[in-house]
C-alpha cells in the first residue's frame, strides 16, 4: 500500500462521526502522581522517635511510631528500642539523612545510652527507613550497623566493639594509675585529683573519643580524643576540669561533639548543670550559663534532662534543694537554656 493511500485512509477514518482529529493527536491523561511526603517531615518524625526513645516512653508509645515491619525489625535481640538499666538512653544523633525511592526515606542514626551499674557506655548505629503513605508517616524498617562500648573493668577503661551480640577484642584506653596526680581545672590552681574510681562515662556522638568523671574529693573531668573510629593507637588524655568536692555524675555530649554538659553532685546533695566547650578544652572553656545566679545550689538542685537535636539548647530541671525551703514555684520545672547566650525558657511546671 502506497504511503498516498495510507493517508487518505487516516483522513477517512478521522471523518466519522464522533472521531476528533485533535482528540486522535492529544496524548492520553496521566494518572494523577501519588504525593510522597517531605524529607524534612519525615526527618521530624525520627527526632520524636528518638526523643520518645530517650524520655523513657512506653513500649506501646514508641509502637505506634512503626509499622509491623519495623516492630519485627525491633525484636531481634541487637536492636534495642527501650532502654534498660539506669540512666539508659541518654542521647542521639542523626548522621546521614536521603531520599529513597517511592514516599521511603533513609537515616542513619546515633542511639547513646549509659548503665551504672556495672558503668558502661554504648553507642548504636542504626539505619532507618521513613515510609510516608496514606498521608502518614512511619518508620517502616530498622538496622543495626554497628554498636560499640565503653567499660570500666577493674581500674582500666576499655574500648570493644560488639558483633554479633558478643564482646570484640577490648582495647584499653587508660588506668587510673596513668591519670597525673594533681590537675589544674577552672579554679586555676593545682590540687590532687580523685581516683577511688570511675564516676561515669559517655561516648563521643562522632564515634571517636570518650568523656569520663573520677571519683574523690575532686572529681575529675576529662577526655580520651582518638581520629579513627577505632581506637587502635594511644587515645590522646585531655583534662577538662577539676570538681572540687564534686563528682561528675550524668554527662552527655551535644550532637555535632562540640559540647559537653554534665550534671555534678557534691556530698550535700547539691546538684549543678555545666557546660564545657569540648573544642577548647585545652583552656578549660567552662561556659557561663547564670544557672548559680538564677536558681542558687543553696535553695534548687539542677538537674541535666537532655540537649535538643540542633546542639544550641539544653533541657534541664529545676528541684528544691528540699520541701518547704521557700524556692519559688515559678522556678520549678523544665527549662530550656541556650548555651551560647544563657537565654531560658520555662517549658514545663513542676
Amino acid at each position: 500500500m502506497s504511503t498516498g493511500v495510507k493517508i487518505a485512509l487516516l483522513f477517512l477514518l478521522l471523518s466519522l462521526p464522533g472521531c476528533s482529529f485533535w482528540d486522535y493527536l492529544q496524548p492520553p491523561a496521566r494518572d494523577p502522581v501519588t504525593p510522597q511526603g517531605e524529607l524534612s517531615e519525615a526527618r521530624e518524625l525520627v527526632y520524636s522517635f528518638l526523643h520518645a526513645r530517650v524520655a523513657g516512653a512506653s513500649m506501646d508509645d514508641l509502637r505506634a511510631y512503626l509499622t509491623s515491619e519495623a516492630w519485627n525489625d525491633y525484636q531481634d535481640e541487637e536492636l534495642t528500642l527501650q532502654s534498660t538499666g539506669n540512666p539508659g538512653f541518654v542521647g542521639y544523633r542523626l548522621q546521614e539523612e536521603s531520599k529513597l525511592t517511592g514516599g521511603n526515606f533513609g537515616f542513619t542514626v546515633v542511639m547513646q545510652k549509659v548503665i551504672q551499674q556495672p558503668l558502661q557506655t554504648e553507642n548504636a548505629v542504626e539505619d532507618l527507613v521513613v515510609s510516608f503513605t496514606e498521608e502518614e508517616y512511619r518508620l517502616s524498617s530498622a538496622r543495626l550497623l554497628s554498636k560499640t562500648r565503653v567499660r570500666a573493668e577493674d581500674g582500666t577503661l576499655q574500648w570493644m566493639e560488639l558483633k554479633n551480640g558478643e564482646d570484640g577484642e577490648p582495647i584499653n584506653l587508660i588506668t587510673l594509675e596513668e591519670i597525673p596526680a594533681e590537675i589544674t581545672g577552672n579554679s586555676a590552681r593545682s590540687e590532687p585529683v580523685g581516683k577511688e574510681g570511675y564516676s561515669t562515662l559517655i561516648l563521643s556522638p562522632m564515634e571517636r573519643g570518650t568523656a569520663f568523671g573520677t571519683r574523690g574529693e575532686n572529681g575529675l573531668l576529662a577526655l580520651l580524643d582518638w581520629d579513627d573510629r577505632n581506637p587502635a593507637g594511644e587515645p590522646e588524655f585531655i583534662p577538662v576540669d577539676l570538681l572540687s568536692g564534686e563528682t561528675a555524675g550524668l554527662m552527655v555530649f551535644s550532637p555535632d561533639a562540640r559540647y559537653l554538659a554534665v550534671e555534678t553532685l557534691a556530698g550535700d546533695d547539691r546538684r549543678r548543670v555545666l557546660v564545657y566547650e569540648t573544642e577548647e578544652v585545652n583552656d578549660g572553656t567552662l561556659l557561663d550559663l547564670k544557672l548559680d545566679r538564677d536558681f542558687p545550689g543553696e535553695i534548687y538542685n539542677v538537674v541535666l534532662k537532655r540537649w535538643e537535636p540542633e546542639g544550641e539548647k539544653i533541657l534541664i530541671r529545676v528541684n528544691p534543694r528540699w520541701e518547704g525551703n521557700g524556692a519559688d514555684p515559678e522556678k520549678l520545672g523544665i527549662w530550656s537554656v541556650e548555651i551560647l547566650k544563657g537565654q531560658k525558657e520555662k517549658l514545663l511546671g513542676r
